[in-house]
């Protein structure tokens, strides 16, 4: 088992662990969109954003590395759990702004579940700021062990400053519990020896998130097949299928399905979604996803796995920071649309929130 114990210093009541080389550059708002809990934040892919009671000085932390779930000692006051995915094969705690920063013992390719347990963050919160020669006032212990992804949850709530940032965290939305479903379905697909095609292995809501498509599938599988999803968008077109056929006649099975997927993912690009396809070799692995969550994926995969928007006359890959910045833009401009039609789903929050909580820098933004 791996353990880290000592005091390290927090500003701003927060310190992170982050697993890509040089940070990962996200903001408080979407570190915790779409959780229930608000003290330790795993919505940006790689990274968690952990929140203390204390605003500044030394707090008392302890890591470890467990082969499977611990048991929960009774003496901590607040207690959280998230899912995390190391995106690289070196991960850090690392104070703010890079201030000073400890490898912990993470394996780049697991899933692993995460929990995180404070004492004394009311005492904290009121004390503020502690100086080097005062006594030790919160403490903190973050437990890692191999797990599949499944949603947040909050198991102990004692303190009021828990408590508020719960409430920040439920009024962040949700955009990337879908990115994890996929990335673990998409890695059960090809799992040595995996006895279930994708989409039996379900997402944390108990729907499939992906599905795998052969080249050489008909029109009305494919069809099935994506509106089966979660992430379909209940308004896309079926109206140009026939016309489409008759053009297409001719074409091979591979080609056609390959056009017919474009002509799909042109649809959907129109309504706000795009449908994404993940490296997979032989089949297509596809899911609609809203542009910041195509963006997520990019960064998330990287070049070891790949990820192209499927649009008709081209497969576009790994976007380059420019086409992020432009991709954003349009969700942001567009984000009115993506909601009509997806119904539960929204990209809004690429604007910034205003809240008490962003009074207070974020050092990842």
């Amino acid at each position: 088992m791996f353990r880290f114990e000592r005091e390290v210093g927090v500003s701003y009541s927060q310190i992170y662990v982050e697993s890509a080389r040089g940070g990962i550059d996200s903001r408080m708002d979407e570190a915790f969109a779409g959780q229930s809990s608000g003290l330790c934040g795993a919505a940006v892919p790689g990274a968690l954003f952990l929140r203390t009671g204390l605003h500044t000085g030394r707090v008392g932390f302890t890591v470890e590395v467990h082969g499977q779930a611990p048991p929960l000692d009774p003496e901590w006051e607040d207690v959280v759990e998230v899912s995390f995915y190391p995106v690289s094969d070196q991960s850090f705690l690392s104070q703010w702004a890079g201030e000073a920063y400890w490898e912990l013992d993470l394996k780049e390719g697991i899933d692993y579940r995460v929990r995180y347990c404070a004492q004394g963050m009311d005492q904290a919160r009121e004390k503020d700021v502690r100086l080097d020669d005062e006594p030790l006032v919160d403490r903190y212990l973050l437990q890692f062990w191999p797990a599949p992804p499944e949603p947040d949850r909050v198991v102990r709530q004692t303190s009021k400053s828990a408590a508020y940032c719960h409430d920040y965290a439920r009024r962040q939305p949700d955009f990337e519990l879908g990115v994890r479903a996929v990335m673990a379905q998409r890695r059960a697909l090809l799992a040595p020896g995996a006895a279930e095609p994708v989409r039996g292995v379900e997402s944390p809501d108990g729907i499939a998130g992906m599905v795998v498509i052969s080249r050489e599938a008909d029109p009305q599988s494919v069809r099935e097949q994506l509106t089966s999803l979660s992430s379909y968008p209940s308004a896309l077109p079926w109206d140009w299928v026939a016309a489409f056929d008759a053009e297409h006649a001719q074409d091979d099975r591979v080609g056609y399905i390959q056009a017919f997927l474009e002509e799909i993912g042109e649809q959907a690009f129109a309504l706000g979604t795009v449908l994404a396809s993940l490296d997979s070799g032989q089949d297509y692995c596809l899911a609609f996803v809203t542009p910041s969550q195509f963006e997520l994926l990019s960064r998330l995969t990287g070049h070891k796995v790949g990820i192209e928007s499927v649009r008709y006359g081209r497969w576009t890959p790994r976007m380059r920071p420019e086409q992020s910045a432009a991709i954003r833009a349009w969700a942001i401009a567009n984000s009115h649309r993506a909601t009509a039609a997806r119904g539960v789903a929204r990209i809004a929050w690429l604007e910034s929130p205003t809240s008490p909580e962003e009074a207070e820098p974020d050092r990842l933004g």
